[in-house]
């Protein structure tokens, strides 16, 4: 979108009454679409006991970097008192930043869930947007399979409320990764510049990238040859086995009998036709000690969501709990719903509102006729006679 002047011969130059880029104005048919998605996922958060929380639009930067590296660039800006804030880039930070400062001796566990804009910066040339609108969960206070297997079951069933027929979430451990790259570093023939990027080429699925790190001369070839077929083992409950054999000799199996402990949880609830056992799966957040999970779909380029577990993040801000939760992109999931051509009129409902004419001479029974259809559910509104318009 352009921003420029309109000349005019009446009032001089005027400018376009535009957005600012990378934010948009939504108008009511796709507004009343994004609300009817947020009702029935926040039906199906509720039934499993998630509480509603907000979190503040503004945070401090050093606050929120205390809790873990923020890898997207958020909008950053001073008040009045010097401090410099961010808009919030996330909400799983925000949330950890509350529960340790407000809710450390509130009785765990803590279940919240959230529908919130983040803001991030994009290059200008991207034409990107720069806010969304996220909906997420945080479990705070347990860990475990069964604790990893309800966020995905979870978000398995968010993502069916929605109206999403078609997608997958692959999931796996961090802990392997970490427990390779942490043996490469006891070996002492690499550092922790070598350790962050090999981590960094895995946050961006950079297989390529990958192998030439695994392939550096200084690597023992043991771990090379693990660390290049790491992040191409995926498939059902078998991959975890097919981990298991690449990495146990070397002793780098952290996180695998909880892994697959979590798959047969999912499998003997008949949820394993919708996820996958994928390790190439690694957030570009820093926080996940464990779980780490995406969610796709057919068509969409990006994830519809991430998640996973956050076990010491709490830790960073002065208290101790296990945590877990995950976050998807409503507009990426609305995005996916076209590409599947699911019935958008069948998820928001009919936009169809009964007209009651108002007589002037007696405006009540009007008003009394309108509330009786709204006590029926059907939507009412006084109209003027078409003659007095």
């Amino acid at each position: 979108m352009r921003h420029e002047l309109v000349k005019t011969d009446v009032k001089g130059d005027l400018m376009i009454p535009v957005t600012p880029r990378g934010f948009k104005d939504i108008l009511p048919e796709e507004a009343r679409w994004r609300e009817s998605i947020t009702i029935g996922v926040q039906k199906v958060l509720s039934s499993w006991g998630y509480a509603p929380i907000e979190t503040p639009t503004l945070e401090v930067l050093e606050v929120l970097e205390q809790g873990g590296q923020l890898t997207k660039t958020p909008f950053r800006l001073f008040d009045a008192d010097g401090t410099l804030l961010v808009l919030r880039p996330d909400v799983t930070l925000p949330i950890a930043r509350k529960v340790a400062s407000r809710l450390e001796n509130i009785t765990k566990p803590l279940r919240f869930r959230y529908v919130q804009s983040v803001f991030r910066e994009e290059e200008s040339l991207r034409a990107q947007s720069r806010e969304f609108t996220q909906i997420g969960v945080e479990s705070i206070g347990l860990s475990g399979a069964a604790a990893d297997a309800e966020v995905i079951l979870l978000l398995v069933e968010a993502l069916k409320a929605c109206g999403l027929k078609e997608f997958t979430v692959a999931f796996c451990t961090v802990g392997v990764l970490r427990d390779l790259l942490d043996a490469c570093l006891r070996e002492g023939s690499v550092d922790d510049s070598w350790r962050s990027t090999v981590l960094a080429a895995c946050h961006e699925n950079n297989l390529v990238a990958v192998k030439r790190l695994a392939n550096d001369a200084r690597v023992e070839a043991r771990y090379a040859t693990a660390l290049r077929g790491l992040l191409e083992v995926r498939g059902g409950r078998g991959a975890i086995e097919a981990c298991r054999q690449l990495v146990e000799p070397l002793g780098c199996v952290d996180g695998l009998d909880v892994l697959a402990q979590t798959y047969d949880i999912i499998d003997q609830l008949g949820a394993s036709d919708h996820v996958t056992v994928d390790f190439s799966v690694m957030s570009a957040f820093d926080y996940y000690t464990g779980l780490v999970f995406e969610a796709y779909a057919p068509g969409l380029g990006v994830p519809l969501g991430s998640g996973g577990r956050y076990d010491r993040m709490l830790e960073s801000y002065g208290a101790s709990a296990p945590a877990a939760g995950f976050a998807f992109g409503l507009e990426r999931v609305m995005h996916a719903l076209l590409e599947q051509e699911v019935d958008v009129d069948a998820i928001a409902g009919s936009s169809g509102i009964d007209e009651v004419i108002l007589d002037k001479a007696d405006p009540i029974a009007a008003f009394r006729r309108a509330a009786e259809l709204r006590c029926q559910g059907k939507p009412a509104v006084l109209a003027t006679a078409r003659e007095e318009c």
